[in-house]
């Protein structure tokens, strides 16, 4: 285990005008912050970000770091995330310019749009082999270290591969979810109760390194994967897997009190939402303001989301003037029912996890993962040990009901061989005047990512708070349906909220976790890693 990090103390929480409050005792502890000059990694683990800062210190950049991690993420924190789930990464280089890189999962080739009708107890889109769409982690991530990185599969593989192999201490995150599902601790070996390892996963991260991610498209981790859901009643194909392909899309982009914001497209639906609520709340003041924002935001998430490369997703009319100007403008005194949002025209994820890295080249990297929620599928392929994903649950598997998020889906997202499920991962990285990125964030928790991303630039851009502070910041969140403000113990404009007819519920287990690298004036960064998921930021000096 590495331990030469350095941990500075997060500063006293300042109070935040726009979109948080003064500190109480309710709050959660403060975030993990590390300031540096070399660059940083924030995961949502301590021995994923510092499997990243291992890969930084043997000459390897942001991608390395970002792949690194990622990899551990899915050894120490598998209910959130893994190789049998998918992903987004964004890459931004020091002069500004983009890629984006969409290795979400996708419907097998025998899946129809009715596969769910009918079924009993509304579990089989959920749980077991007939929710587990194609997984395509390992592939994205073969092809983002291909393309980006310097040190290579088997190097940046190697110390996930150790902590598989040799142990890892059971962190907070990992014992409440086995609570929760006790018969996931099929996982791991032990001889102590608290050292745990994971024999199988450590051949197949081995594998992956060895060839590149070759062995999870057409070798014998790919033929387990087909294995484990046919025996779990799924309809998963080795020619599912062989014939997948990453795609290259155009990340979004909008301007926002002169920074650039870079953002994730279709089939996200986050990169749209949170351009729409940034620059919709632009001058405004007032979280009911925000609040009605997000509630169109979501709507149209709703009304118009989906694989591009099966319905048209016109992001340029989402993101007109007209349709920026129409949010702002019908941010009233009062909310409005559920049924007025999503209808004004537009003119011509709890097993989630998200990993932040910039190094001192100026490259940022802003990486999501998903297998969707805790342990996915609970479908678990014995010869590797890798938990499936329940993607499929993503799509409108029952049109006009709603999924584990509680989100209804349109046509735009239903289901559909080779398709691609809507998804909340937001990946975002932020430009400063100069054009060189100062802000790679992005989160998990499924809709709530949405929210919480938006906020946390709030934060830190425009409130002026330290990364740990504004992780550290009570939050709220609202999606269109269920028709309720969620807030966190302590969150801002309750009263306000209150005054304006919303539904308000709080909640006092936090349900997403954002990841923050920024990069300072002088060319020095700080980073931070939410305290709601024990995530910690690390540097090695």
């Amino acid at each position: 285990m590495l331990r030469d990090l350095v941990r500075l103390a997060a500063p006293a929480l300042a109070p935040l005008a726009l979109c948080s409050c003064a500190p109480t005792a309710a709050r959660p502890p403060a975030p993990s912050q590390v300031t540096i000059t070399q660059g940083a990694v924030a995961a949502d683990h301590v021995l994923a970000s510092e499997a990243g800062a291992s890969v930084l210190r043997a000459g390897g950049n942001a991608v390395d770091a970002a792949v690194a991690a990622a990899l551990s993420s899915g050894v120490v924190q598998p209910s959130g995330s893994g190789l049998g789930g998918g992903g987004f990464a964004l890459v931004v280089q020091s002069d500004g310019s983009a890629t984006f890189l969409d290795f979400r999962e996708t419907a097998p080739a025998a899946a129809t749009r009715d596969m769910y009708a009918g079924g009993t107890g509304g579990g089989s889109s959920q749980d077991g082999g007939l929710a587990v769409a194609t997984p395509a982690e390992a592939l994205g991530l073969a092809e983002l270290e291909t393309r980006f990185g310097r040190l290579g599969a088997a190097r940046v593989a190697a110390p996930a591969i150790a902590q598989a192999r040799d142990g890892f201490q059971r962190g907070a995150h990992l014992q409440q979810a086995l609570r929760s599902h006790p018969g996931m601790d099929t996982l791991f070996t032990t001889h102590d109760g608290q050292t745990l390892r994971r024999p199988l996963l450590a051949k197949a991260l081995t594998a992956w390194g060895e060839t590149g991610g070759k062995a999870f498209r057409d070798g014998w981790v790919a033929q387990d994967f087909v294995d484990a859901t046919t025996a779990a009643g799924g309809i998963l194909t080795l020619a599912d897997l062989t014939s997948y392909a990453v795609k290259e899309r155009t990340p979004l982009s909008g301007s926002w009190h002169g920074h650039t914001v870079i953002t994730a497209p279709p089939p996200s639906s986050g990169g749209i939402a949170i351009l729409q609520m940034l620059q919709a709340t632009d001058g405004v003041a007032g979280v009911p303001c925000r609040v009605e924002a997000a509630k169109h935001a979501m709507a149209d998430r709703a009304v118009f989301g989906g694989d591009p490369d099966f319905v048209s997703v016109d992001s340029a009319a989402l993101l007109s003037p007209a349709r920026i100007d129409a949010i702002r403008t019908d941010c009233g005194p009062t909310t409005r029912p559920s049924d007025h949002y999503g209808k004004i025209t537009a003119q011509t994820d709890h097993g989630t996890l998200h990993i932040s890295v910039m190094d001192s080249s100026g490259m940022a990297v802003a990486l999501t993962t998903t297998i969707n929620t805790t342990f996915g599928s609970k479908v678990v392929a014995p010869r590797s040990g890798i938990v499936l994903n329940n993607e499929m649950d993503d799509f409108a598997a029952r049109p006009g009901e709603p999924n584990a998020y509680g989100l209804i889906q349109s046509e735009n997202n239903a289901i559909g061989p080779g398709r691609r499920p809507l998804s909340s991962m937001s990946p975002t990285v932020v430009l400063g005047p100069d054009k060189r990125p100062v802000l790679a964030v992005g989160a998990s928790g499924g809709p709530f990512i949405i929210t919480a991303t938006y906020q946390t630039i709030e934060n830190v851009l425009l409130a002026g708070l330290s990364p740990a502070d504004a992780l550290n910041a009570p939050r709220w969140h609202h999606q269109w349906m269920p028709d309720v403000v969620t807030l966190e113990p302590a969150a801002p404009g309750s009263a306000d909220l209150a005054a304006a007819g919303h539904t308000l519920k709080t909640i006092e287990k936090p349900a997403c976790a954002v990841q923050v690298v920024r990069r300072l004036a002088d060319g020095s960064f700080e980073a931070a890693s939410d305290p709601r998921k024990g995530g910690e930021a690390v540097i090695v000096r």
